[in-house]
């Protein structure tokens, strides 16, 4: 008999291609995942993957056999949610996707709230680059979204939770005038959140009508809380979304006045899911806490 935690193990690494990406998935250890992948090829009698190391590549056998095991899953869990809607219970689970700034400044902290509203629910947030995130929840790996707008797939609902603005910030010996045109401010060393970093290029655009080219950053983190951080320690300047200034408070920060707006963050859901309970307890929770943002 194939067991459904089986065919959850395929489907991550249908998403992954890899061992301990697919654990992480899942929350279990990457040994029961290998054990999980070896049980299930017995059972079918066909190799699934190709391996190299922590590697996993499915075959063309484990693509068909992932497709229909997403296909069952989720007929599943749509008859346990339907259940709980006809009771108005929010139990189950809950698969959430956002980008990594998004849900780490924010994001995560707000479903641990919603979640202590509703002990017999089960979420899980998946964070990653945009293009990770629209894959998954194509595939329906995921159930729900927080991102912005520029990246919502046609084929989905969205309903807005937020109005995200970005600012300019640098160290105090940064001698930096409101009135200083674009080419005085980039003779400071850059700090970027990601390459060609599309916040620092629009606030170039937005602010002074022109964007630079050839920009080299003398830094890359993938995090605002640590781009901050090296702002405060003059390694440079950066912009960053407002919300996360809120709770990242430096000494030796400037904030630049006027923020520029840069996009709105919606809660995207698949437009089969418009009545689903769950995701609609889920958004209002969110649309009555975005105001913290």
């Amino acid at each position: 008999m194939i067991e459904t935690s089986m065919l959850q193990v395929l489907i991550a690494l249908s998403h992954n291609e890899n061992i301990s990406k697919a654990a992480e998935e899942l929350n279990v250890t990457q040994s029961a995942v290998s054990q999980a992948l070896k049980n299930l090829e017995a059972r079918v009698g066909i190799p699934l993957v190709t391996r190299q190391g922590k590697a996993v590549k499915l075959t063309e056998d484990g693509h068909r056999l992932a497709k229909v095991a997403k296909t069952f899953t989720k007929k599943l869990q749509d008859t346990i949610d339907q259940i709980h809607l006809e009771n108005n219970e929010i139990k189950g689970a809950l698969q959430v996707g956002s980008l990594y700034g998004l849900g780490k400044t924010w994001l995560s902290n707000r479903m641990m709230g919603f979640m202590g509203e509703h002990p017999d629910l089960e979420v899980r947030l998946f964070m990653d680059f945009p293009d990770k995130v629209l894959k998954m929840f194509e595939e329906r790996a995921i159930d729900c979204m927080i991102v912005p707008d520029h990246i919502v797939p046609a084929y989905a609902e969205k309903e807005l939770l937020h109005s995200e603005y970005i600012t300019l910030v640098y160290p105090k010996k940064f001698k930096i005038a409101p009135d200083m045109d674009v080419k005085e401010i980039l003779k400071f060393p850059v700090i970027f959140y990601a390459p060609n970093d599309p916040n620092f290029y629009r606030w170039c655009r937005e602010k002074h009508g022109v964007v630079p080219r050839n920009l080299k950053p003398r830094l890359t983190v993938n995090s605002f809380g640590q781009m901050l951080s090296a702002v405060n320690e003059g390694l440079g300047i950066a912009v960053v979304p407002t919300h996360v200034l809120k709770r990242n408070q430096r000494a030796n920060l400037v904030v630049q006045e006027e923020p520029i707006f840069s996009n709105n963050v919606s809660f995207v859901y698949h437009a089969d899911d418009n009545k689903n309970f769950k995701l609609k307890e889920f958004y209002k929770f969110l649309l009555e806490v975005a105001q913290e943002l």
